[in-house]
């Protein structure tokens, strides 16, 4: 039955997308309406397929609607699927159309650059508008072609029915541990990942710790590797110390940038299990403008 459900959501995405319109990116509160009138499966289990099919790599989802909570207003993701020829078409399409309404709204017309650069100079008049969630969707659409290009083969058909496949069978895993641990695994300890030690527990991350002031970031990373780095410091709630990083342009690969913007789309779906994380609501705010600002300059 979940499998089905899969199937349903993702076609009803790319449906969406297909349009190349002004709607053609389903918003999260909307397109929550829409799935439970169609399929009558509520909230939590729509929130669970969407992560699914994110971490399959069927879809990108990304912020459209920051939560601003002084003025009643919640978050709202936009979604696309990860085809790179419909990409590059919503990214044309809602290019086209910021510059447009750009010089609808201001009697000017700038390129696409010039006013991705106003955005990101002018946050706070931007957020929450029709013109920012227009910009935020060609930033992020073009992020997601050209990342796509640089990791062509996971994006392939065939790599991604395997992914999906095995997300499912951590998803089965994950019901029957919180159903109650199985007599027969409890000698199960080797793999850290599923007897769920923490990285900060390692011994690998005991070494880093003992030794991160005494190295330079780059022989951390050659050590550690960026993926560990990133992993270590959202988990110690580190955001300050990766958004200093990532300004000074100590790390400035496109491919890592992607790789700690998905890192934290990921570490915000546990927000339920972390409830800490909304004590950093702002700081990871900050940490994932100066991602997307960097990403612009990035090689």
């Amino acid at each position: 039955m979940l499998k089905k459900f899969i199937d349903e959501i993702l076609k009803k995405i790319i449906e969406h997308n297909t349009k190349v319109n002004h709607d053609s990116i389903p918003h999260s509160d909307t397109f929550e309406k829409e799935i439970q009138s169609l399929l009558g499966i509520d909230r939590a289990d729509l929130e669970l397929i969407i992560r699914i099919l994110k971490e399959s790599h069927n879809i990108f989802t990304f912020e459209i609607i920051k939560e601003d909570a002084d003025n009643d207003i919640k978050r709202v993701d936009g979604y696309v699927e990860t085809d790179l020829q419909t990409i590059r078409k919503l990214k044309n399409f809602f290019q086209k159309l910021l510059m447009d309404e750009y010089e609808k709204q201001f009697n000017k017309r700038l390129l696409v650059h010039q006013i991705v650069k106003d955005i990101y100079s002018r946050p706070s008049f931007y957020k929450n508008t029709m013109l920012g969630q227009i910009g935020n969707k060609s930033i992020m659409l073009a992020e997601y072609e050209n990342y796509i290009e640089r990791n062509f083969t996971e994006y392939t058909d065939t790599w991604k029915t395997k992914k999906l496949a095995a997300v499912l069978k951590t998803v089965d895993t994950k019901m029957l541990h919180e159903a109650g641990p199985h007599p027969a695994n409890k000698e199960q300890k080797s793999d850290p990942r599923q007897t769920g030690q923490r990285a900060v527990d390692s011994p690998q991350y005991q070494n880093y710790s003992s030794g991160k002031s005494k190295q330079s970031l780059d022989k951390v990373l050659q050590i550690y590797g960026v993926e560990f780095f990133f992993r270590i410091n959202l988990r110690k709630y580190n955001f300050d110390l990766l958004r200093n990083v990532i300004e000074r342009g100590e790390i400035d690969r496109r491919s890592d940038l992607m790789l700690l913007k998905e890192m934290i789309q990921k570490m915000k779906l546990n927000i339920g299990k972390d409830p800490m994380l909304l004590d950093y609501t702002d700081k990871i705010y900050k940490l994932e403008r100066i991602i997307s600002r960097q990403i612009l300059y990035s090689r």
